[in-house]
């Protein structure tokens, strides 16, 4: 049951279930307890003769079997309960498969509840029951209590009322209990499914392993984004790439044939010419975009010296930390584009004239460092692409630093967990 349907469900109705759960919780509860400690205790008592880890099993499963059916109560009550795990052994031997609840902490949990919600049951049961035995039947006093033999007395003769206001003062009472029924039902119902969800549920491993599987589908989703990249990369590389070099190379040919008079035909070729090699530029800078070819083939130290070479300021590189091993393509193609974005700024908005750029790799951790000695004062939020940087690099799970005071230069700082994956 959801949160909008228990919303439609009458108070009537949640009364009634209420005092549905808090008896039938009792029952449950009962034997859950007397085979709860017994098997517990047989199997302690035994087990230095090894038949006692099988009863210590048995009486795991026993507490399972009980904790299940308290999970049910509780969602009929008040909607579906966090999720449970329990150990697998289906892995295992079979011997082993069968002793996997001893090292499973969810199945000493259940054990554990069968013993100590047992006195939290008890009491639901007992003050439900009181409650719904008092209020009905002070509330109707004055018709069965004529037909009790002996002379009447009750409470209100010791507290020195009138005969004749009993009755009166009986079925306030019984009133009162009627109206605090749902109250008092309510609340050990959520007595009971507080100790259910404490004990009998693991959501913190559910978030972990949710957490994890998002982690790995993220991770999975920016390697096949990084390999289809550099796809696209190869195959303008192969396609259309080649193939305006070699319209060139005929539009060239084609110019030489010409005869000396017909200067019209040769304005259109050298046109097309300078088109061809314009779309080539322009297809070769994309190209540098999305994957660059230095990158792909010779690592990111190489793919760094060639960002340096390509900046107007004067860059001093230095990758002595870098090692001699490749990284994931993920990882390399965020180091490298944040990078050239980094040197990007510097050459559009410090005013520098020098620019150190260093990368190393130590602990499982690449570093790329680009410190210049500018203007200053740039930030994430400043709209100099810092903030797309770092949704850049939020996608491999990096960290970006920017230190940048007024007149000081700027360090802009690039984290990112890799692991070496090839030698080069």
């Amino acid at each position: 049951m959801n949160e909008r349907a228990q919303r439609r469900r009458g108070w009537f109705d949640q009364l009634t279930a209420d005092i549905s759960y808090n008896f039938a919780g009792f029952f449950i509860g009962l034997p859950a307890f007397v085979l709860a400690i017994a098997l517990f205790s047989a199997g302690i008592s035994t087990a230095i003769i090894y038949i006692g880890v099988f009863i210590l099993v048995g009486g795991l499963y026993t507490a399972r079997f009980f904790a299940s059916a308290e999970r049910q109560l509780s969602e009929r009550n008040r909607g579906p309960l966090p999720p449970v795990y329990y150990k697998s052994g289906s892995n295992s031997s079979r011997l082993r498969a069968v002793l996997v609840p001893i090292t499973d902490l969810q199945s000493w949990k259940d054990l554990i509840h069968a013993v100590v919600s047992f006195p939290v049951r008890v009491a639901a049961f007992s003050i439900t029951l009181t409650w719904i035995a008092g209020a009905l039947g002070a509330m109707t006093q004055w018709m069965w209590m004529r037909f009790i033999p002996g002379p009447p007395s009750d409470i209100w003769d010791l507290l020195g009322v009138d005969p004749a206001l009993h009755w009166l003062f009986q079925f306030a009472t019984g009133l009162v209990l009627l109206l605090t029924l749902p109250a008092v039902a309510k609340g050990l119902a959520l007595l009971q499914r507080a100790l259910a969800v404490g004990l009998l549920t693991n959501e913190r491993r559910h978030l972990q392993e949710r957490t994890e599987y998002l982690t790995n589908s993220r991770s999975s989703v920016v390697a096949a984004e990084a390999g289809t990249l550099r796809r696209i990369e190869r195959d303008i590389h192969d396609g259309p790439q080649q193939r305006i070099v070699r319209m060139a190379m005929d539009l060239e040919s084609a110019k030489r044939r010409l005869q000396p008079g017909d200067s019209e035909t040769r304005e259109l070729i050298e046109g097309a010419i300078d088109q061809s090699r314009e779309a080539l530029a322009e297809l070769r800078s994309l190209s540098r975009g999305i994957a660059p070819p230095i990158l792909i083939e010779r690592g990111l130290p190489a793919a760094l010296d060639a960002a340096a070479a390509r900046c107007p300021v004067p860059v001093t590189l230095s990758t002595d930390g870098m090692g001699t091993g490749r990284f994931t393509p993920a990882a390399e193609s965020a180091a490298y584009f944040a990078a050239v974005e980094a040197l990007t700024n510097v050459a559009k908005h410090s005013n520098a004239t020098e620019c150190r750029l260093s990368a190393r790799a130590e602990e499982d951790v690449l570093t790329v460092e680009v410190h210049d000695n500018g203007r200053g004062g740039a930030h994430v939020g400043k709209g100099t692409g810092l903030a797309g940087l770092q949704d850049r690099l939020a996608g491999v799970d990096g960290a970006l630093e920017v230190d940048s005071p007024a007149a000081e230069g700027t360090t802009v700082r690039i984290s990112i967990p890799v692991s070496v994956i090839q030698p080069v």
